[in-house]
């Protein structure tokens, strides 16, 4: 018996315990016909290239990140966003602080660190905003693995330049890290069959995406704490964000899309600033308990008007 026809059921029953337990009851021997025949004469990459495939789509049904989902449609409409935020981000110190640029390439010790922590993240980025407004999704999708692979480079290359490394400093280091971690995981997660040619209007979104994201990111002084420490402006680039991407429950994708484009850009910078600002993380989980209850009365408040409009009506 060969190792491939040992792998093949091995494979298939790993990929299929991805699936939610209901639909692998409905629809697993249909699965497992379907893989057998597609792997049939399949060599071994084939058929790892295959059961990642079926894993996945597991995994997004798990997440109700596909086509059907109100998630999977809002995430397709926020790549070309994502793509370009995530490149006019990482433009920014080429555009706005030179100095910082010259001072990173001083600091580098070699050609490849050079490449690597300098260079890597706006050549991805900008990369995947090309490859977002041709259509090209499949390159879109490696070039998102490289944005991440850039952005964990940046956060390793601070965290070993000093001896010493807390919390604070991994903290302050992730600020303008997490950004590109987190905009190339939208990018991947978003349903690939969702993501055809693009139209004239799509493909303007991501030019536009990158004008907002140099803003924002110059709202924010280039992730430098220093700037919005002790500033409400922390609070509102957090908050915002999170009530635009909230209007995707009632439906309006278009603003909570732009919400989504934006957050990964804010999110840690904000929260880092907003824990500096408090005084420490248990002060700021009691701003953000105060926030949420906020937030929860508002939306019940909310329910209750539209109801008696619609009784009303």
């Amino acid at each position: 018996m060969s190792m491939q026809t040992i792998d093949r059921p091995v494979a298939l029953r790993a990929a299929l315990q991805l699936y939610p337990a209901r639909y692998r009851r409905e629809r697993g021997e249909e699965l497992a016909a379907v893989f057998a025949d597609t792997t049939a004469e399949a060599d071994r990459p084939t058929l790892l290239r295959e059961a990642l495939d079926l894993a996945a789509y597991g995994l997004r049904m798990r997440a109700r990140l596909t086509s059907a989902s109100a998630a999977g449609r809002l995430l397709a409409l926020a790549v070309p966003l994502v793509a370009g935020t995530a490149a006019g981000a990482a433009l920014y110190p080429w555009v706005s602080d030179p100095d910082l640029v010259a001072w990173r390439i001083q600091g580098a010790h070699s050609s490849v660190l050079l490449a690597l922590t300098v260079f890597a993240l706006p050549v991805a980025s900008l990369l995947l905003a090309v490859a977002a407004v041709l259509g090209h999704w499949t390159a879109a999708r490696v070039l998102s693995v490289a944005v991440i692979g850039a952005g964990l480079l940046n956060l390793a290359d601070s965290v070993l330049s000093v001896e010493f490394v807390d919390w604070w400093w991994f903290s302050y280091s992730s600020t303008s890290a997490l950004p590109f971690v987190l905009s190339g995981l939208l990018v991947l997660a978003a349903p690939g069959d969702l993501l055809g040619r693009p139209t004239w209007r799509t493909a303007a979104l991501v030019p536009l995406g990158a004008v907002g994201g140099l803003l924002v990111v110059s709202a924010q002084g280039g992730w430098d704490t220093r700037y919005l420490m002790n500033d409400p402006w922390a609070a509102l680039l957090l908050v915002v964000p999170l009530l635009l991407v909230c209007a995707a429950a009632r439906g309006w994708l278009v603003p909570a899309a732009i919400g989504l484009a934006v957050l990964p850009l804010t999110l840690s910078f904000s929260l880092f600033s907003l824990w500096e600002s408090a005084g420490g993380i248990w002060n700021l989980l009691g701003v953000g308990a105060v926030g949420a209850a906020f937030v929860a009365v508002a939306g019940i408040g909310w329910r209750g008007i539209e109801g008696l409009r619609r009784s009303a009506l």
